[in-house]
């Protein structure tokens, strides 16, 4: 199973060393800007509150404790709640295949297979990312990934068998969020805006992500 992150900014600040949880959900209940999760794990339960989301009865979730309370009163819902925590942090984990999701390449190339006189590479964004910043791009790779509607868009992993890669991983890859959700497996050109070291808060930075993209064949 993948495991997908939603980095929820409800409340002000970014707090380091909290307390992290697992529970599974039983109950969802939402009430205006916000989601009352029930939970429970072994014999404990309680509830999460966090920014409006719809997550499915019976995912496993991850979070971070903001804040926490023995008892709370929910104005929004007339109701009492007992055993409180406010993240606004969650990872849960979903039944899609991974087989389905994901289709890395493995091997290492010099030069860019699916690269045209009009597009770049990616070892060619990593080493002119600095003039690049801020500008639309043309890439042609291949969708390795596709992680869909968090914080509003889709998150497409992209290799072209260029670039230098994350620690661990064979080949170099890098991240557009899109409106559209192009398939895994297809060889696309992407068009979108290149941003340099761009921080979704609680502290993700992305050192490269291209925004706001759109995909053709």
């Amino acid at each position: 199973m993948r495991k997908i992150l939603i980095s929820l900014l409800m409340l002000s600040g970014v707090l380091f060393g909290k307390e992290t949880y697992e529970a599974k959900i039983t109950e969802l209940i939402n009430a205006g800007s916000y989601t009352y999760l029930g939970v429970k794990n072994e014999d404990k339960e309680y509830w999460v509150v966090t920014s409006r989301i719809e997550l499915p009865i019976g995912a496993w979730i991850r979070f971070e404790k903001d804040l926490s309370y023995e008892k709370y009163h929910s104005e929004a819902l007339n109701r009492d709640f007992e055993n409180v925590i406010f993240t606004n942090t969650i990872y849960f984990r979903t039944d899609i295949e991974e087989s389905k999701n994901v289709d890395f390449m493995t091997e290492p190339l010099e030069k860019s297979p699916f690269a045209t006189n009009k597009t770049v590479s990616l070892k060619e964004i990593q080493d002119k990312k600095d003039s690049l910043n801020g500008k639309e791009i043309l890439f042609r790779a291949k969708v390795a990934k596709v992680s869909k509607n968090i914080l509003d868009r889709n998150w497409i992993h992209l290799q072209d068998g260029t670039g230098v890669p994350n620690e661990g991983e064979p080949v170099g890859r890098v991240v557009a969020t899109s409106k559209e959700s192009p398939k895994v497996g297809d060889v696309v050109t992407v068009k979108g805006t290149l941003s340099v070291d761009k921080s979704f808060g609680s502290g993700y930075v992305y050192p490269l992500i291209i925004e706001q993209a759109t995909f053709s064949k």
